[in-house]
């Protein structure tokens, strides 16, 4: 059995920060989500923009778990995830792909990041060829096995 303290103790931590940060927002009047923010993730904005920000920032920070995960060959459903359950994951993942880009100007989709990376356009492109390519592949190998059963 792999050992699961570490983990185990993560997750606590992480539910245990989210049930405060509960307890500090949950009852905030909403017009205080209009009022300036000191806090230097609000970038001069005000309530609402910090936990906006705060959204972002862990779904970056979970799209960086995943890909570690990815790396080492241990994302869920692999080998034994019945189908149905992995098209309402895959649907899910294409939904947020497609609210991150609601709002944008024509223009933004071609700003650099400043880390040098891709775009969103190149983001966007890379996981519709990529997306593109492995699935018809993987239909044509279907296509294929399946010539001479039937």
């Amino acid at each position: 059995m792999a050992k699961t303290d570490d983990v185990k103790a993560m997750i606590r931590r992480l539910q245990e920060s989210f049930n405060k940060t509960l307890g500090a927002l949950y009852d905030l009047p909403q017009d205080y989500l209009q009022q300036p923010c000191g806090h230097g993730c609000a970038r001069g904005g005000t309530a609402r923009d910090l936990i906006v920000h705060n959204i972002v920032h862990e779904k970056q920070h979970t799209g960086q778990v995943w890909s570690v995960r990815d790396q080492l060959r241990l994302l869920p459903g692999w080998g034994n995830q019945d189908l149905p359950t992995l098209l309402a994951d895959y649907y899910t993942s294409r939904a947020q792909l497609v609210a991150a880009l609601f709002g944008l100007a024509d223009d933004q989709l071609d700003a650099k990041p400043k880390d040098g990376g891709w775009t969103i356009r190149e983001t966007v492109e890379h996981v519709l060829y990529s997306d593109r390519n492995s699935i018809d592949a993987l239909h044509a190998e279907f296509q294929q096995s399946h010539r001479g059963a039937t």
